[in-house]
């Protein structure tokens, strides 16, 4: 038996990084608050998504 690498625990949460959950939070927080909320919350969450996605 042997430890599980960094990337293998990856796996198993989904690979889902902090980048692209705090994106994911960011937009559902700004979409809650209003229009002009969503609008911003989606502008930044996305780019958060984004920075998430070329990490991985």
């Amino acid at each position: 038996m042997q430890e599980l690498s960094v990337s293998e625990l990856d796996e198993i949460n989904a690979g889902m990084n902090d980048w692209t959950a705090g994106g994911m939070a960011v937009i559902g927080l700004g979409i809650s608050g209003g229009p002009a909320t969503g609008a911003f919350g989606l502008a930044i969450g996305g780019a958060m998504m984004l920075v998430g996605y070329y990490i991985n």
